[in-house]
This record gives C-alpha cells, sequence and structure tokens, in this order.
C-alpha cells in the first residue's frame, strides 16, 4: 500500500519494506491461562473504530461495556499479542470533565508498577476523537466467581486466603503511591491458572493531595459528579459499581464513602472495603444485603453492620482472622488499620502463624508416632515379666501394694488437673473474660469432687469458685457503670451541640437547662441540692471528674444567661468545677468567665498560651467572647478557632462549636469545613449532618442540601429541624408543594414556633394561607429569624399578588431598633425597593450596606442578579454587568448537574 501514510502503517509493514521479510514468533496458547477472553459481542459498531496513526491494532469485538464506554478485545499485530482497548462512550467524550477522569484513569494505570495492578501500554484517540488506552488483557476467573464455586464458607479457605494477601499486597504498593482505588470488591479482583493475583479497574481510583500523580483538589467540583448512572446498567444491585456524587460498590463500601464524602476519604476507605471482600471470605456473603426493603446504600451510609459482625463472629475462622476482618470494618474510619500495608501485614503473620503451627503438628505427630514405638516396647517387657512379678505379689501380699499405688497415682492425678483449670481460671481472669473464668473454676471443683483428691483440695477448690464469683460481680457492676458512663458522655455531648444552636434563645435555654440537670439525676448524681459531696464522689470514682468539669463550665454559662450571675445554682456549678477541676491555668479561666474579665480571657487564648489549653476549654473561652462581646470582638474569636484547629483537628466538639461560630460570622465555606469535619469524626449523628445541610444551603448548593437532609429525615422521621431546613431550601428552589409536605404533621409544629412559621410559610407559598393571615403572624412574631422569614415572603412572593412591598418597609422602619445587627435587613430591604421600583433607594441599599448579607434571604447567585437589576436600572452599566457575570458563572456552576431542579428558583425568578 504505497500511498499510505507512514504513520498509518504498522512497525512490521514498514520493517518489511525496508529488509524484505517481517519476523512473527506466535507462542502457544494451550493450557497457559483460562482460555481465550470471551467476546461478548463481536458484532459491536464499536469494534470498527480506528485509531489515530496506528496500523498495528485489530478490534476483534466488544468484551464489557460500563457507564464511561466499552472495552474491547484487540490484537496487535507487531507484537502478536492480545490486549484490551478501553474506548470513552461517545457522548461522554463531549464532556470535558469525563475526558479529564478516563484521562486520569489511564495515567494511574500507567504509573502504578506492580505485578497485581494491570499495566497501562498506550493512551490514544480513535479516529472520532473518542480517547481510548490499552491496558494488559486479562484471562482468568474474578475472586468473585471463585467465591461462587464454594459449597460451604470454609470451603478452600487456605488458597482464598492467599489470594486476598496479594490483594491487600497491591493495595499497599498502591496506598504508598498516594492512590485510593475506592471500588475494591470480589469483581475487581482477576485470579490466573498460574495464581498471578491482578487489582483491576481503577476507573474510580483517587490521589490524594499529599502527592501522587495529580492533585484531585484541582477538580474537586468535577471529579465526583462525572456520571448519575450504575455503570453496570438500570438497576442498582449492591455489587453494582455507582459513579456519581457517591462513588463505588455499596455492598463493600465504607460508611463516609456512602455518605458521600468524597473530600474526607482516605487510605482507610480502601481498607473497609478489604474487610468487605475477607467478611465475604469468611461467611460467604458481603457486609451489605437486602433486607426489609432498605437499600443497600442506605444501609451502607448508616453503617448497619450488625448483622455482618454477627456472621463474622459466629463463623469457625481463627480468632486472629476474625478480629482483622472486625477491626476493618469499624464505622469510625479512625478505629481501622491505617492502610492496606498494616491489613497485608496481619494476614502474612496469620498465614505465616499457621504454616509455623501445621509444622509444629507434624513433629509431633512425628515424636508421638516415636513415642507410641517406644510405649509398645516397653509395654512387651513389662508383659514378660508380669509373670514373675505376680508370683511374687501373689506370695507376698504384693496386691494391696498395688492398689495403694493405683489410689496415689488417681490422686496425682486428680490435683494435676485441677491445678491446670485453676491455671486456666487465673488466665482467663487476667485476660478480662470473668464469665470464663468461673466456668475453668467449676470444673475445678467438679474435678476435685468427683476424683481422688483430699479434704483441702476440694476446700481450695471451693474458695476458688467464690473468688471467681466475686470478680464476675465486680466485672458486671463495672460493665453496667462503664455502659452508664458512655451514655452520659454522648447525651452531655448532645446537650452541648444543643446549646450552641440554642443561641440566647430564652425558651430553650429554659429546657435546656433542665435537661442538663436531668441527664445527671439519670446517672445517679444530684447537682441541684445543697450536698455535693455524694456527686462528687461518683463522679471521681469514675475517673470523670475532667470531662465532667469542662460540661459544667458550658452548662455554667448556659444556667447564667436563665437564672442570673449571681443564683446559687449558677455557684454550685461554679465551685463543682472548680472542686472537680484543680488545674491552675482552667481556674484563671473560670474566674475569668465569672468576673467577664475579657483581658484575661484573651490572654488565656494567645497564640503562646492557647496550646497550654484543652479544646473544650477553648470552646468555651470563645462561647464567652463571642455571647458577650461586641462585633469587633469577632477577630479574636476566628484567630483562636484557626489556631485551634490546627491544634486539635480530631475533637468533634471543637469543629461543631467552630462551625457554629463561622456559621453565625457569615463564613459559610470556613462553617462548611468544619461541619463536614465534625461528621466526619461522627458520622451517625444526624444533628451534625443537618448543620452540614444548613451551610450547604448557605452557600446556595441548594439541590445537594436537599439531598443531605432527605438522607436525616429518612435516618429520624422525627428530626423536626432536618424538616424545617428540608422545607425552606424546596422553598428557594420553588417545589412549594414539596415544602408543604415537608412541614405538614410533622413532629413540633404544636409546639415548636420556629416550626410553626415554617408551616405558615409553606402554607402561604402552596396558596393555602393568604397575605391577610401572614401580615397578622408578622404582628405577633417575636424572634428575628421569624420576621425575617415573613418578610421575604411579602417581598418576594412569586404570585404578585400576594406580595406587599410597602408593608415589608414599614415594618423594617418599625423594628429597627429591635434587630440592629442582623444582616437579612439589606437584602430584605432591596427586595422590596425593587418591587416598587424605587431604584435609588435600592441603589443606597446595595452601595451602603453589605450586598451579599445573609443567603438564608436569597441565594448567592440571585444576589448578583438582584444587583445587576439595580444598577442596570440605576445607570451603572458596567457594574451591572460584572454582576450579572458574577451570578451567570453560579448559575452555571450550581445548575450543570441538574438544570430542572433550577427552574423555578429564586435564581430563575431574578
Amino acid at each position: 500500500m504505497p500511498d499510505e501514510p507512514k504513520s498509518q502503517r504498522s512497525v512490521l509493514a514498514l520493517i518489511a519494506d525496508r529488509t524484505g521479510v517481517a519476523p512473527k514468533v506466535f507462542l502457544s496458547d494451550l493450557d497457559s491461562e483460562h482460555g481465550a477472553s470471551p467476546v461478548v459481542d463481536p458484532t459491536s459498531t464499536a469494534s470498527k473504530l480506528v485509531p489515530q496513526g496506528r496500523g498495528n491494532y485489530q478490534l476483534l469485538g466488544e468484551i464489557a461495556r460500563g457507564g464511561m464506554g466499552v472495552i474491547l478485545k484487540g490484537h496487535d499485530t507487531d507484537l502478536g499479542r492480545d490486549v484490551a482497548v478501553k474506548v470513552l462512550d461517545s457522548e461522554l467524550s463531549k464532556r470535558p470533565e469525563v475526558v479529564q477522569r478516563f484521562v486520569k484513569e489511564a495515567q494511574i494505570g500507567g504509573q502504578l508498577q506492580h505485578p497485581g495492578i494491570v499495566p497501562v501500554y498506550e493512551l490514544g484517540l480513535m479516529a472520532d476523537d473518542r480517547p481510548y488506552f490499552t491496558m494488559k488483557l486479562v484471562k482468568g476467573r474474578t475472586l468473585a466467581a471463585l467465591f461462587g464455586q464454594r459449597k460451604l464458607a470454609s470451603d478452600n479457605r487456605g488458597r482464598l486466603l492467599a489470594i486476598f494477601e496479594s490483594v491487600c499486597q497491591t493495595m499497599a504498593y498502591a496506598h504508598s503511591k498516594g492512590v485510593l482505588h475506592r471500588d475494591l470488591k470480589p469483581a475487581n479482583v482477576m485470579v490466573g491458572a498460574f495464581g498471578e493475583v491482578q487489582v483491576v479497574d481503577w476507573g474510580l481510583a483517587k490521589v490524594l493531595r499529599r502527592g501522587g500523580v495529580a492533585d484531585e483538589k484541582r477538580a474537586k467540583e468535577t471529579l465526583h459528579t462525572v456520571i448519575e448512572t450504575v455503570r453496570s446498567g438500570s438497576g442498582s444491585a449492591g455489587s453494582d459499581s455507582m459513579v456519581g456524587s457517591v462513588m463505588g460498590t455499596p455492598a463493600y463500601m465504607a460508611p463516609e464513602q456512602a455518605q458521600g464524602e468524597v473530600d474526607q476519604l482516605d487510605a482507610r476507605a480502601d481498607v473497609f472495603s478489604l474487610g468487605a471482600i475477607l467478611c465475604e471470605l469468611l461467611t460467604g456473603r458481603p457486609p451489605y444485603e437486602e433486607q426489609n426493603g432498605e437499600p443497600i446504600l442506605t444501609q451502607a451510609s448508616r453503617a448497619k453492620l450488625q448483622p455482618a459482625r454477627a456472621r463474622i463472629e459466629a463463623c469457625e475462622a481463627d480468632p486472629q482472622l476474625v478480629q482483622l476482618c472486625l477491626q476493618c470494618l469499624m464505622p469510625a474510619r479512625t478505629a481501622r488499620p491505617a492502610n492496606a500495608g498494616e491489613v497485608a501485614s496481619a494476614v502474612h503473620e496469620y498465614l505465616a502463624s499457621v504454616e509455623e503451627r501445621a509444622q509444629k503438628a507434624e513433629l509431633a505427630a512425628e515424636k508421638a508416632r516415636i513415642k507410641a514405638a517406644e510405649e509398645r516396647r516397653a509395654r512387651r517387657l513389662t508383659v514378660a515379666l508380669a509373670g514373675t512379678i505376680a508370683v511374687a505379689l501373689v506370695l507376698g501380699g504384693g496386691g494391696l501394694w498395688w492398689v495403694g499405688r493405683e489410689r496415689e497415682r488417681r490422686a496425682v492425678h486428680t490435683r494435676a488437673a485441677v491445678e491446670a483449670a485453676h491455671g486456666e481460671s487465673s488466665e482467663l481472669g487476667r485476660a478480662g473474660k470473668p464469665e470464663q473464668a468461673l466456668a475453668a473454676a467449676r470444673r475445678a471443683l467438679s474435678l476435685a469432687e468427683t476424683g481422688e483428691a483430699d479434704a483441702d483440695l476440694i476446700e481450695r477448690a471451693r474458695r476458688f469458685v467464690a473468688e471467681a464469683q466475686l470478680e464476675m460481680s465486680a466485672a458486671e457492676r463495672e460493665r453496667t457503670l462503664r455502659a452508664q458512663d458512655d451514655a452520659l458522655r454522648e447525651r452531655l455531648i448532645d446537650l452541648r451541640l444543643r446549646q450552641i444552636a440554642a443561641n440566647h434563645n430564652h425558651p430553650r435555654e429554659i429546657e435546656l437547662d433542665a435537661d442538663f440537670a436531668k441527664a445527671f439525676r439519670d446517672y445517679g448524681v444530684e447537682l441541684e441540692g445543697d450536698d455535693l459531696v455524694p456527686a462528687l464522689t461518683r463522679i471521681r470514682e469514675r475517673s470523670l471528674a475532667g470531662e465532667v468539669a469542662l460540661v459544667l463550665d458550658d452548662w455554667g454559662r448556659l444556667r447564667r444567661h436563665v437564672r442570673g450571675d449571681m443564683s446559687k445554682e449558677s455557684e454550685n456549678l461554679f465551685l463543682l468545677a472548680m472542686d472537680l477541676d484543680p488545674d491552675p491555668e482552667r481556674l484563671r479561666m473560670r474566674e475569668a468567665i465569672a468576673a467577664h474579665d475579657r483581658a484575661v480571657m484573651l490572654e488565656l487564648t494567645s497564640r503562646e498560651n492557647l496550646p497550654k489549653l484543652q479544646p473544650g476549654s477553648i470552646s468555651i473561652l470563645c462561647a464567652e467572647l463571642w455571647g458577650e462581646g461586641t462585633l469587633d470582638r469577632r477577630p479574636d474569636v476566628y484567630r483562636i478557632l484557626d489556631q485551634a484547629l490546627q491544634l486539635y483537628p480530631g475533637d468533634f466538639l471543637l469543629q461543631a462549636f467552630a462551625g457554629s461560630f463561622y456559621n453565625q460570622g457569615q463564613r459559610f465555606e470556613s462553617a462548611l469545613f468544619c461541619r463536614a469535619a465534625a461528621m466526619s469524626l461522627r458520622p451517625g449523628d444526624l444533628a451534625t449532618r443537618a448543620d452540614v445541610a444548613e451551610s450547604l444551603w448557605l452557600l446556595g448548593r441548594l439541590t445537594d442540601a436537599q439531598t443531605t437532609l432527605r438522607t436525616c429525615v429518612t435516618a429520624d422521621p422525627s428530626n423536626a429541624v432536618a424538616w424545617q431546613l428540608l422545607s425552606a431550601v424546596q422553598i428557594t428552589l420553588g417545589d412549594y408543594a414539596g415544602a408543604l409536605a415537608s412541614v405538614t404533621d410533622k413532629p413540633g409544629v404544636e409546639s415548636d414556633p420556629e416550626m410553626r412559621v415554617a408551616l405558615y410559610i409553606a402554607q402561604y407559598y402552596a396558596g393555602i394561607r393568604v397575605r391577610e393571615q401572614i401580615e397578622r403572624d408578622l404582628a405577633n412574631e417575636p424572634a428575628a429569624y421569624n420576621v425575617a422569614a415573613y418578610l421575604l415572603a411579602l417581598a418576594d412572593h412569586p404570585d404578585p399578588k400576594q406580595r406587599e412591598p410597602a408593608l415589608v418597609l414599614r415594618n423594617l422602619e418599625a423594628r429597627a431598633s429591635s434587630f440592629p445587627g442582623e444582616r437579612w435587613r439589606s437584602a430584605v430591604e432591596a427586595i422590596a425597593r425593587a418591587r416598587i421600583e424605587d431604584w435609588s433607594g435600592a441603589l443606597s441599599v446595595i452601595d451602603h450596606r453589605e450586598p451579599r448579607s445573609n443567603v438564608m434571604v436569597l441565594t448567592p447567585m440571585a444576589h448578583e442578579f438582584l444587583r445587576a437589576l439595580i444598577y442596570s436600572r440605576a445607570g451603572r452599566g458596567a457594574q451591572a454587568r460584572t454582576c450579572y457575570e458574577l451570578g451567570i458563572a453560579e448559575w452555571n456552576e450550581r445548575t450543570a448537574l441538574d438544570p430542572v431542579a433550577w427552574e423555578r428558583s429564586d435564581a430563575m425568578r431574578w
């Protein structure tokens, strides 16, 4: 083909032109592997594709198809080898973010050089500009197929554990390179005919920010929102890989991964998946299975692992394997092994110990055979001598001697057995297993009473049983007290989080004060009486003094709001905290708080002194400085929090408190970061999850907020806060029917004023409640948050007939002294003036006050569109264009994945 360009011809063809012959070597394929790779569709149109500039590839047919494209079987005619060719879907190839992920998959595979990872050979473009990459064609069976061949979960366990160790070693290498797989499962492990084990399908891999071939931070917004489909097609079984805001396979997925916390994932997410594979290896089933109609993804996000734990603990595997599996499947990621290397080491140690035990058993068997032979020889000698000895015994009364000797032998045997049982009981007691220790002691007593034991040995065995019973009773009491301690800790954490939300809401603070007292009363200590000695004794006995003192500091701040600084009840909490925790720095802290001494509080929290404080003390001082100070004190609190979060990133309460302070101070990005960190530290805490949703809402990420809130109300339908937030988000998106459903007949509507206002607002937007009723509701409303909701509804109702902007402006003027520091006022006033076309008045508002004052009033993009309108009508075209471009940029970013959801939003109206 002389007219064919050289770039399109194969290397062999070019060599043949130059040398006259092109060598071709073909190795035998017989019995080398599991045979030819199955071509599912030899007639696939994809196999007609042609790579650009490559004349040496023959595409033979389709092997598999997924959410991102198709995998073809190809043949490299130059090298004479089969290859797998992965080609991106034609529609997805038009989306830059998908192409970037596809290329990253190829780059990751190309740079991970390990026998357990399928090598990538080449990255290129097809004739239609679709990207493709070639890789080794893996022939073999999946680990899932090997699992499926077993009749019992214990079948072939040794070989499967060796395969699992290879998987762990492969992942240890990947983790050392800063790469997470994020879709580890038996179906993504290939096992060849000669024992080669390879981890496949790195399409969901993530490169950690600490290094590696790429930095995911650059693609943070697009990296985890590529495809909203299930890769194996319609339907979503737990073993199918999901690609979207939640990535991976639900049946094998870590809780933080199932919750969509992409930025929080680290190697321990893969460790959880390794534990899930080990769970299936040991029990025959993955951790999560369909049950009671609850989706597997929902189970994974809530870490519903109790059925799996029961199966693992009941299986007949060695305790080492059971313990390793349970450690890998811990819901809290910090409780899991740090990376796959630690798992690989544990599996290797176990397999080595099995081999060592087998060698010892073989050696013991050999020794037993030798001993048996010696005993047979000894018995023959005994028989030979028996006749002579018998005559002597009969003649000399030897029969009595023989009977006495037998009794003595049995007594020695009994004593040895009793002592062994006592030793076992002691070991079990030291190991913290009092029930088993008591059982061993009782077995010793039974042996003594039924064997040849003297009275002293029997009495000693009885005393041993009595001591074991006492130890078991003490252990049971300790378990009960420990459970009470843990319950108190959890309850106090919840109360302190509620205290953040109360935020000088007097009715809520009164209720919260009573709940603090009840929590301690239920624990068994009374903090309301005159005699505090019993309370001090109980708390000190349980080593809770430091923790409780910090809680009392926080509660004391609340109580001073409720009952006054000089009340006896407030003084009791102050003195009790001082008594429980006499640390000099914290004594100074308490005295400064009691005296409202800001200078000392700032000194204690200075850059050089802050590392001396515990996270709880820092939270309390920040709350005091924030609540008692003016706006100019807030930079001090921000500085303290910024430094404290560097010192104590793993403290849940500090992260939660910081999120609240940042949120109140309009630092919404920082608030979201802290709240997400708090949620990762306590994944099951629905209040924290609702706080994350609030931050998403305040940042204008409405669809993300809506998804998170639906998770909250699904997990706890009685969560009034989540229902209320969900209704507000739906109103902002224009889903008025959904907003009304979210607060109708829900908990708290009758008793909670804010929930009741949310219902009235939703009814107003849905056309059930008329404007005159809303105006009456507004006239009787004292709370700033609820006033803002009413005024916004009257100014920005989608139906112009239901608006009353003039009334809004009159209310703002009349209530100016009631809400002097509320930043929402400027946004509401700008909206109202725009509605009456008072452009000069609206311009003065946005020129002299913070324009994006509070995103609870409008989404950020709607603020920009509002400002663009006002500037435009006021004759400031350049500023109008700038604001409009900012709004459009945010619109494109927020709505790209789900434009339908935003069609009736506040941004679309403006």
